[in-house]
């Protein structure tokens, strides 16, 4: 019986704040060679065709906040729970466990394939949904807040008062910040964010092979 050393294969958790320009991290990572799996995607699904979630939906917001389409009206839901926490945080509360069990289950299907040199889940709300302890690591992506505002306004036409809205409904970024493992400061142009990303992938690489498992062949 022959033993042979397999890395680990961290699930890294990459989260920051509005505007920050995770998004753009994200699709990094997946085409050096991770695998991406996008938390709002799955919330979304599961928002349009979860029929439990659709019900207390529809009790919280009323009957009229899904589309003819049944799919949920998104700008109106933007619109109030940027202006009420407590109505964003009793959706929270509806779909997070979906999709905090969904990704779970992703990820235990991942690592077992051994497909992937790395697992990487990008999601608005790690921290403020207590999840961070899933991941093996955590990224936190930053920007100036005046690049994140110019970015939002270009990307959602959205007004000044609107994004600082969205701003205070989220964990202050500072606070990411001391909880992460890495930081990317993403006020640079898309080459030096991609060297930036290429570390760190390399450098959880190397971190994996030093927690080396054996695989029985």
């Amino acid at each position: 019986m022959m033993h042979k050393m397999q890395g680990k294969i961290f699930a890294v958790g990459l989260t920051g704040g509005i505007g920050s320009g995770k998004t753009e991290v994200g699709k990094i990572f997946e085409t050096i060679g991770a695998k991406l799996i996008k938390a709002d995607l799955i919330a979304r699904e599961l928002i349009d065709s979860n029929k439990s979630i659709r019900s207390q939906i529809e009790k919280t917001f009323g009957k009229d906040i899904y589309l003819s389409s049944s799919k949920l009206d998104r700008q109106k839901v933007g619109k109030l729970i940027f202006a009420n926490r407590n109505l964003q945080e009793q959706l929270n509360r509806i779909v997070h466990p979906h999709v905090i069990n969904q990704i779970d289950a992703e990820i235990k299907l991942l690592k077992k394939s051994k497909k992937y040199p790395l697992i990487v889940v990008e999601a608005a709300l790690i921290y403020e949904a207590g999840t961070e302890d899933a991941y093996d690591y955590i990224i936190v992506v930053d920007a100036s807040e005046e690049s994140r505002i110019k970015r939002l306004i270009a990307r959602d036409n959205a007004s000044r008062d609107e994004i600082m809205n969205r701003f205070k409904a989220q964990l202050p970024q500072e606070m990411k910040i001391e909880k992460a493992d890495f930081v990317i400061q993403n006020d640079c142009d898309l080459k030096s964010l991609q060297e930036k990303c290429s570390f760190i992938f390399g450098l959880l690489k190397q971190l994996s092979m030093l927690q080396n498992e054996p695989e029985v062949s």
